[in-house]
């Protein structure tokens, strides 16, 4: 899960760590001036890998949005270049009108610069659903961030914002952006195949879009509350009689466990949220931990959100019961089926 970066301090600091990654791996220095729609950057020093390049300022103080701009681009022996992706960030909250933010992953606190795939460029067929569809086509991942009001924005990662192979990833994003538009001169984004490659992604979207709306009090809380439901599922399982020599168990690998001996007999998955993702995951793990027979297997979900059919169904295959959560601010609840 992602957390959204809105402090201004935070943000700064994102940028700072940004820039001196960037001009780190991109070590050499090109004087180009950069062409935009409605003008230009005339001989800004543009920090390269002989590949490819990135330049960052502060937009004009009367921009209609005020962003720091961050410039990606492919690097020309000609005086001019042009803008492959602009990953421009607020400097404080959350600005949709702005395509780049900065979020943190909270399993891991790192922190990452992404973009919303609204991409531009005048050619037919080239638009965020599009982008979208072309990079999951390229192994991408579209992410969810919450944001301090509970609502999500979704975004592609371009880069950690450190680490030594940080700009990789952002070579490997501008890349992404380059064949796409690419991709739209030449009309394969309009050809029968990817046509339905999208509809299909803009399903999928639609189809979780829902759940993504205001779900701070069971996504955020879920951090931090996590053992607290784990502790509540304990309880309530424990409430019942277990199978004779079993016994209840927990450790690095499963949220909660019984056991005969060394062997599972049943297993539980907390999850906060069933979105796809989630249950995605957690079927993975259930399988994997659960895997000696007869092992019944568990996913916990929050009681306010449904499952899509197709996973409804693939549960049932796949003999995975089904336990519900309720989650206020005081307490958390088992819900008996």
């Amino acid at each position: 899960m992602f957390q959204y970066l809105e402090d201004r301090s935070d943000i700064d600091r994102a940028h700072k760590k940004l820039s001196r990654t960037m001009r780190s791996a991109f070590a050499k220095t090109a004087t180009r001036d950069i062409g935009y729609p409605g003008g230009r950057v005339k001989g800004a020093k543009v920090a390269t890998n002989g590949q490819h390049w990135f330049w960052t300022d502060d937009c004009d103080a009367d921009a209609f949005t005020q962003r720091r701009l961050n410039w990606f681009g492919v690097l020309s022996e000609h005086p001019g270049v042009s803008i492959t992706v602009e990953v421009n960030t607020t400097y404080e909250g959350r600005n949709d009108l702005a395509a780049g933010f900065f979020a943190r992953a909270t399993e891991t606190g790192l922190i990452y610069l992404l973009h919303s795939g609204r991409v531009g460029g005048g050619t037919e067929g080239v638009g965020k659903s599009s982008f979208l569809t072309w990079a999951v086509r390229k192994h991408y991942d579209v992410v969810d961030v919450v944001d301090s009001s509970g609502e999500v924005r979704s975004g592609l990662i371009v880069m950690p914002i450190e680490g030594q192979v940080a700009a990789k990833s952002a070579a490997r994003y501008i890349d992404l952006v380059r064949g796409f538009k690419k991709a739209a001169r030449t009309g394969e984004i309009q050809s029968p195949q990817f046509l339905k490659e999208r509809r299909e992604f803009e399903h999928y979207f639609s189809e979780g879009r829902g759940r993504r709306k205001g779900r701070r009090s069971s996504e955020i809380d879920y951090i931090s509350r996590h053992g607290e439901i784990v502790d509540a599922l304990q309880l309530w399982r424990s409430a019942k009689r277990l199978p004779r020599r079993c016994r209840i168990v927990k450790n690095v690998y499963i949220d909660l466990g019984v056991a005969n001996g060394n062997d599972l007999v049943e297993i539980f998955e907390v999850k906060p949220s069933a979105d796809r993702s989630s249950i995605y995951s957690a079927v993975g793990q259930l399988l994997v931990h659960g895997r000696k027979k007869p092992c019944r297997m568990t996913i916990v979900l929050p009681a306010d959100e449904s499952l899509a059919p197709d996973l409804a169904d693939a549960l049932s295959r796949l003999q995975i019961d089904e336990v519900r959560f309720e989650l206020t601010k005081d307490s958390v609840s088992i819900l008996d089926q």
